[in-house]
């Protein structure tokens, strides 16, 4: 399965937000009000988040922030992400900041990523201030009205000492000797209002073949993936990258870099991932074979729309598991299409087969798409499960990872059927591609 140039940018999918719209005038004097004109117009209720449903994100968070409609759809409201909704959190819960996910996703809560419930909000834009959040909770803590005055001082509104005063970052530990092998990507810098990809070839430090059943990872926030890969044995000699040396996707003003392209063309998909942490392990008696002196290329895709320079950093567990405990050798699943063309302010849905060459055992999928994504469903395709939906998720930003306890058995020559839909929004025609502004269709997982 080798790793084309939509492939290597999985999960490339930043996101940018450029209109800022100018605050309206409170109507009349509220603490609502006051938030409205100077939380919510400022850093939420903008072209492309939460303005209006024909926002593109808005088949995933169903919430417009705008004046008239914001009170309403928060205050007591059930949020569209599932997780937060079967924890019994509201946007807003009166009196309780919280239950109330509009406050935590406000507040950096450390708590989103672990528990399903998205990334912190504003996406892609500075956070808001310690002042403007403790004006939000204490509107809260008073049961958020709609009208009249809080006893709180509207000064901190125009507070603007920076709310998210991150934690120091904490490495990954790395695994007990003899468990596993650790690779490390030290700190690395991306100036404001920019993307930065970047590989990084790593030695795995194994001198005979191993068996890996564990993956762990931890990186610092802002990135928009994760992505192990392998080359495959067919790759030039001289376009093997040098170890441990940063490879830029995108020269510093935006264009790509020839050689960190063409070695893309050569990789093949390993470990991928989505959140800030991940801890994967795999089923009883399942595991890859990592061959001996085993190299690995570790891409990390960083946005920063803020006006100060972030840090990227990330540490990779890789752990072992005895040989004689191991039934099944897992092998990859990368099924793509570049087939993608989605006219201006339509719905357009894009199917496409793939098949097995040998006999199956799927044990995990999920799926990947861009921002106009809005439901990813997989079918079996041929056998006496014809047509059965065994995947289906509706959020392109955290899509559903799917584990099996039962695999899904497949015979040589049967396979799957991607049937994605997609909601087109802008004004343009948006195709297959690499930019956040492009569009992508992929199913990964793991079977044997």
């Amino acid at each position: 399965m080798k790793l084309s140039l939509a492939i290597a940018a999985i999960v490339a999918c930043a996101v940018f937000f450029y209109s800022c719209e100018e605050d309206k005038p409170v109507k009349a004097e509220s603490s609502f009000g006051y938030i409205q004109e100077k939380i919510l117009n400022r850093s939420c209720a903008l072209s492309g988040c939460h303005s209006t449903s024909e926002d593109w994100a808005y088949a995933e968070h169903k919430l417009v922030l705008s004046e008239g409609n914001a009170y309403a759809n928060l205050v007591n409201r059930d949020p569209a992400n599932t997780n937060a909704k079967a924890a019994g959190l509201k946007r807003v819960m009166p009196s309780d900041p919280a239950k109330s996910l509009l406050f935590m996703k406000l507040n950096c809560d450390p708590t989103l990523s672990p528990n399903g419930y998205g990334g912190q909000m504003p996406l892609g834009r500075d956070p808001i201030s310690a002042g403007q959040l403790e004006y939000l909770r204490k509107w809260i803590e008073a049961g958020a009205p709609e009208e009249g005055m809080i006893l709180a001082d509207v000064g901190l509104l125009e507070d603007n000492v920076t709310m998210c005063i991150e934690k120091e970052f904490t490495p990954l530990e790395a695994p007990p000797s003899g468990r596993g092998y650790q690779l490390a990507i030290a700190p690395f810098t991306i100036k404001p209002n920019f993307e930065r990809e970047i590989f990084v070839y790593k030695e795995v430090g194994n001198t005979e073949d191993v068996y890996i059943n564990k993956i762990e990872m931890r990186m610092r926030k802002n990135s928009h993936h994760f992505l192990v890969n392998t080359f495959d044995a067919k790759m030039p000699k001289k376009l093997l990258p040098n170890i441990d040396a940063i490879r830029d996707l995108r020269a510093g003003d935006g264009t790509y870099v020839g050689e960190t392209v063409s070695q893309m063309e050569y990789q093949l998909f390993a470990i991928a991932s989505q959140t800030p942490e991940m801890n994967y392990e795999f089923p009883e008696g399942v595991a890859l074979k990592m061959p001996a002196n085993q190299k690995m290329d570790v891409n990390l895709h960083y946005v920063n729309k803020g006006s100060s320079p972030i840090e990227g950093e990330c540490y990779i567990n890789i752990l072992k598991v005895d040989p004689a405990n191991v039934a099944h050798e897992a092998k990859a699943i990368f099924f793509d299409t570049e087939a993608i063309y989605l006219a201006p302010k339509q719905k357009t849905v894009v199917v496409k087969d793939f098949s097995f060459a040998e006999p199956a055992k799927i044990f995990m999928l999920t799926s990947h798409t861009h921002k106009l994504g809005e439901y990813f469903d997989i079918q079996i395709k041929g056998g006496t499960r014809n047509g059965e939906v065994v995947y289906s998720s509706n959020s392109w930003h955290h899509p559903l990872i799917k584990s099996y306890q039962t695999p899904i058995e497949l015979n040589a020559g049967e396979g799957l059927r991607m049937i994605v839909t997609y909601n087109n929004t802008t004004d343009r025609a948006v195709r297959f591609g690499l930019k956040s502004d492009d569009e992508m269709a992929i199913i990964f997982g793991y079977y044997y």
